[in-house]
């Protein structure tokens, strides 16, 4: 287990997110999405559906998970030289 995620569990929320902003993010979305499908599945409504993407849209998708990560990266190196 990750601190951050330690922090999350402990009720830390600011601490959760200072020690891996990304992580966090993630954590938080899947969460959101678990819901939705209780919600969708509980009640018997149609999902949601995403149409087929261009392919400046997929790769503008690629290119931004990418730079997420990377982005984050540096934050973690950065963040623990800084400690």
């Amino acid at each position: 287990m990750t601190r951050g995620l330690s922090c999350l569990l402990h009720g830390h929320l600011e601490a959760a997110i200072l020690f891996n902003p990304l992580l966090m993010a993630l954590v938080f979305g899947i969460t959101i999405y678990l819901l939705y499908c209780v919600v969708v599945v509980s009640a018997g409504l149609p999902r949601l559906r995403c149409g087929p993407l261009s392919k400046i849209t997929a790769l503008a998708v690629r290119v931004g998970v990418v730079a997420l990560i990377a982005g984050n990266w540096i934050y973690l190196i950065v963040r623990e030289r800084a400690l």
